[in-house]
């Protein structure tokens, strides 16, 4: 049975409920075994929906037990964040073994421009640390702005859709660290389009839970025509190589 590395998991309970799901750490683990999930990368709902530092330590502290399980710390940017110069984030960061951040800019009302988050992401361009960003919580003039500034910055596109392909495929032709997460990027022959033009090496696996089940997404790469070796790479290989490239 295939392992997958799932990139796109929120641990904790929302503000706002979905048909009362979501997943303390016990029910994670469980969905992870049931899917054959080696490995995640999980944010938690404290740092999206009430203080990003305040749930950031939360998330590292109920994860302690699972080291298959990796943090993904949401950020803002550093004039109002507590960790408030690149120094102390970096050793927090090392301390904390945080390997990918998220941004969630709509929500936590800042822009996405060079006076206020220039500085962040020229950090994470330089440490290869991957960030996060939903389309939906931020306008594609600024995911183009942000890569026409930090070209090399390793930007993974998560929650999309497939009628977003026209401002997702030119990305793909000319940054080479741009990924697409798939769990909403369900299309028909969507992978296969994908991989014929760009290669299984820019595609990651992810879930969206809980908002979504881990098993329309397996469903989506199991039963792509696409080589077999290909689905390796997309269900694992890349998210696992991105956390171990980062320089931290």
């Amino acid at each position: 049975m295939r392992e997958y590395f799932d990139f796109n998991i929120m641990l904790g309970k929302p503000t706002v409920l979905f048909q009362n799901n979501w997943l303390d750490i016990s029910k994670l683990d469980e969905e992870l075994k049931r899917f054959n999930i080696r490995k995640a990368l999980v944010y938690h709902s404290y740092s999206r929906d009430y203080d990003a530092y305040f749930g950031n330590n939360r998330l590292i502290e109920e994860i302690k037990n699972y080291p298959e399980i990796y943090p993904s710390w949401v950020l803002l940017p550093l004039d109002i964040f507590p960790i408030d110069a690149l120094d102390k984030l970096l050793e927090e960061l090392r301390r904390n073994n945080v390997r990918v951040i998220r941004l969630f800019p709509d929500l936590h009302n800042f822009l996405l421009e060079e006076e206020v988050v220039g500085d962040l992401l020229a950090f994470m361009e330089e440490f290869n640390i991957p960030v996060l960003i939903s389309p939906n919580n931020a306008g594609w003039k600024d995911i183009y702005n942000i890569l026409r500034n930090h070209p090399n910055l390793r930007l993974v596109l998560v929650d999309l859709t497939y009628r977003q392909s026209s401002y997702i495929f030119p990305l793909l032709k000319r940054y080479k660290n741009v990924y697409i997460e798939l769990s909403g990027y369900i299309a028909f022959l969507g992978i296969e389009t994908l991989y014929r033009r760009f290669g299984a090496e820019r595609l990651i696996f992810g879930s969206n839970l809980p908002y979504k089940t881990p098993g329309s997404t397996v469903y989506y790469i199991e039963k792509a025509d696409i080589p077999e070796e290909a689905k390796d790479v997309i269900a694992y290989r890349n998210a696992d190589r991105l956390i171990q490239e980062v320089k931290i």
